[in-house]
């Protein structure tokens, strides 16, 4: 939103003005302060535009400034232009009415870049310009063509133009009487697209290959014109009457007032070209053409130095471009990049053609009838494809041979065949080594543009995701790399910590038993030695975690196979956590059978499980809360649940709740101590039991936990106790279908639970 001017144009002191000290007053109606603000949400940026008494504009910003940006102009409408992107990035706008204010500035080092409107500078004044940059070579300079500023008519030094030309500016080379030079970069000279640009709007180009040789080829013209003009007789006899005469021979020398020449240097040796030229002929103007996009020139001629011209209309694409240059404008030059293709035949008229048709769409092209001068050029990375006309020979070499030789060269180019149809032999030739060379496509002569085209952007397409997929497969390569650094380090770090900490811990605990028994005559004493073993206890569990970790993935985790009481194991369970559950004040119940078959297991690992399940449920169930134990005969496992009412477990996270270290945002709130690694362990031992564990959970409700053994016992394993298990089929999960059936087995008396009474014999 634009508000009110302010009324504060010219005061001494005023926001946002900054001192200049040795510059004239300049009328201060030249500009009008404006406050500028976002109505909605927090002000983005805000400022004000005014002028003092040194006739200077700034919008000043509040904030950090990210840089100074001095603009010479003479209209409002540039500044308010340009002020959007220039603050929306933090910058500062300065604005001055001359390029003598612009040289005070400069000299004051507060303004790195410099932002000229050509379209309000004086052209006497553009040489000044240039001057000025060179005695501040360090100052990004931007200048602003307009339409009437870039016309042949306005005398000036080296301006640039980007291909396609601005409309009408052919005609008005036309109707101009001085020397226009046109520096035509590689691809469009080569094309011829230059050439006849203007020859369609009826202006004949005289093309010179070589640029440096211009001074010498103007001053030739020039004598020729002299010549001409000393010469000629003036009209008389029946020519008088509007008859021809026959042209004398010195007037036939001269040529017209258009050169199209081909330029392969840089901006600098462009500029220096220019100057050259011009001492020759003051009245020459001179234009460099170049096919490359707006954006990457601009990057480049920073990168050397150079001023960046760029049209009036694209005054907003500054700050961009500034920005990026700041933020490592190499890397996003490499990746804006456009394709390059190198075309190769020996037909001229379709060599021209089709590298119009290509240069039209946006690709950068090169273009040759000469194998060894492509095949020179062809090196890593120079071109991203290549079209080859197979009748194009190099020596001894085929344009088969060719391809294969560049393919060499650079195994990321992409190549297209343009196959002669007859002989008829040698087409089928050439389409079938599209196939033995690997190549991308084959196209028979004469080849349309729109095939062309369509082919060169597929095989452009395969080499981009070629590419990428190499890139990303590098990638995950060095990821996985790091992570397996990673993860080594990790188990050599738990199994050493484990081992030196399980050992004095051990003492630890013994002692603290003592002093506990010896001193309850003491209470006072008593408590603290308590407190100590009830410490190390913690302490110890989290050890053994470690322990566990490392032992099983190592393959080393011992779990003892034998016969397993079950009913005795959930039994003594219980017993030991529900005093935690009591003072939690939870109610806990043990839901087991009266008796249950036989199980092939460790007790001690077993309980392991069941108590890791239980102390998470106490731990993460609010007071008031219930937790179930639950044992269940299913017709081939046992099944055993833990069921609470606690904090429950999101959808999100419950394929990750046997990642070792997962914890969940809710339980990190509540959990007092541990790893995170209970459930993986706990994990580990059901599966070298021959089952599985699965978990049922609803955020905010409760969880269920639970896990199976088989009565037919565990797999059978290699090698002594604690050994890895050999493969087997993965068991099933809870409530998945049966295995297969397993031999009968002798029976057995069940084991009995001491909750409930003796159960009588039974009678067979």
């Amino acid at each position: 939103m634009i508000g009110k001017a302010r009324g504060q144009e010219g005061r001494e002191g005023a926001a946002g003005v900054l001192p200049a000290h040795g510059m004239t007053h300049y009328p201060a109606a030249f500009y009008h302060m404006t406050h500028l603000f976002y109505q909605s949400g927090p002000p983005l940026y805000a400022g004000n535009i005014c002028t003092g008494r040194s006739g200077t504009a700034i919008i000043s910003l509040m904030g950090e400034t990210q840089g100074r940006v001095l603009l010479v102009t003479s209209g409002k409408e540039l500044l308010m232009e340009m002020t959007p992107s220039m603050s929306g990035r933090g910058m500062e706008l300065v604005c001055v009415p001359t390029l003598k204010y612009a040289a005070d500035r400069l000299a004051a080092g507060d303004c790195p870049t410099l932002v000229v409107d050509f379209g309000w500078l004086p052209p006497s004044e553009r040489g000044a310009l240039l001057e000025l940059h060179k005695q501040f070579p360090k100052t990004q300079l931007f200048t602003l063509e307009s339409v009437a500023s870039m016309a042949p008519a306005v005398p000036s030094p080296l301006r640039r133009l980007s291909w396609p030309l601005p409309m009408g500016f052919a005609d008005q080379v036309r109707v101009i009487a001085k020397p226009v030079i046109i520096l035509a970069d590689q691809v469009l000279f080569s094309t011829g697209a230059v050439q006849n640009a203007f020859q369609q709007a009826g202006v004949q180009a005289e093309s010179l290959e070589f640029g440096a040789e211009l001074p010498d080829f103007i001053r030739r013209q020039s004598e020729a014109r002299a010549a001409s003009a000393r010469t000629q007789k003036p009209k008389k006899g029946w020519s008088l009457l509007g008859g021809d005469e026959e042209p004398e021979q010195e007037a036939a020398a001269a040529i017209g007032n258009l050169v199209v020449a081909q330029f392969t240097g840089s901006a600098a040796q462009a500029g220096a070209l220019d100057a050259a030229v011009r001492a020759v002929a003051p009245e020459a103007v001179c234009y460099l053409v170049s096919g490359v996009d707006t954006q990457r020139y601009a990057m480049q001629s920073l990168k050397e130095g150079q001023p960046v011209a760029l049209p009036r209309e694209q005054a907003g694409r500054i700050a961009g471009i500034m920005a990026e240059s700041a933020e490592g404008g190499e890397t996003r030059l490499k990746q804006r990049e456009r394709e390059r293709i190198l075309l190769l035949d020996n037909f001229k008229p379709a060599l021209t053609a089709l590298s119009q048709a290509l240069i039209g769409h946006g690709y950068e092209v090169t273009s040759s009838m000469d194998g060894a001068e492509a095949l020179r050029l062809t090196t890593k990375g120079s071109f991203h494809l290549a079209v080859v006309g197979t009748a194009i020979t190099m020596a001894e070499l085929s344009g088969a041979e060719l391809a294969q030789k560049m393919r060499e060269r650079d195994p990321d180019m992409r190549i297209i065949f343009m196959v002669d149809q007859y002989p008829l032999k040698a087409a089928l030739q050439g389409v079938s080594q599209v196939v033995e060379l690997g190549l991308d496509d084959a196209i028979l002569k004469p080849v349309e543009a729109s095939r062309l085209i369509f082919s060169v952007e597929k095989a452009l397409e395969r080499r981009f995701l070629l590419l990428e997929n190499a890139r990303l497969l590098k990638e995950t390569q060095e990821q996985k790399n790091q992570l397996e650094l990673v993860n080594g380090f990790q188990k050599k770090f738990f199994a050493t910590v484990a081992h030196d900490v399980k050992s004095p811990l051990t003492a630890i605990l013994g002692y603290a038993e003592v002093l506990t028994g010896k001193l309850k005559a003491m209470p006072s004493e008593g408590r603290y030695a308590a407190n100590i073993q009830t410490s190390a206890k913690t302490l110890n569990v989290l050890i053994s975690d470690l322990v566990d970790l490392a032992a099983m993935e190592s393959g080393k985790l011992r779990v003892e196979i034998g016969t397993l009481n079950l009913l005795a194991v959930m039994n003594d369970v219980y017993e030991r956590v529900k005093i935690a559950a009591t003072n939690r004040k939870l109610n806990m119940t043990l839901e087991v059978p009266p008796v249950l078959p036989p199980l092939a297991g460790d007790d001690a690992r077993v309980g392991q499980v069941v108590q890791n399940l239980c102390t998470n449920a106490i731990q993460y169930t609010k007071e008031g809360g219930k937790i179930t134990i639950k044992a269940e005969l299913k017709p081939d496992r046992v099944e055993v649940s833990v069921i609470d009412t606690g904090i429950g477990i999101s959808k999100e996270d419950l394929p990750r709740v046997w990642e070792r270290f997962f914890q969940t945002k809710e339980a990190m709130g509540m959990r007092k101590a541990g790893f995170g690694l209970g459930l993986k362990i706990a994990r580990e031992i059901v599966q070298r039991h021959g089952g599985e564990m699965g978990i049922e959970s609803e955020l905010g409700v409760g969880s269920r936990f639970f896990f199976h053994i088989p009565l037919n016992g565990p797999p059978p394993t290699e090698g002594a106790a604690g050994a890895a298990p050999a493969a087997a089929p993965k068991p099933a999960p809870p409530s998945g279908l049966p295995p297969a059936p397993r031999p009968p087995q002798q029976p057995q008396p069940p084991p009995q639970n001491p909750h409930l009474p003796p159960q009588p014999p039974q009678r067979k």
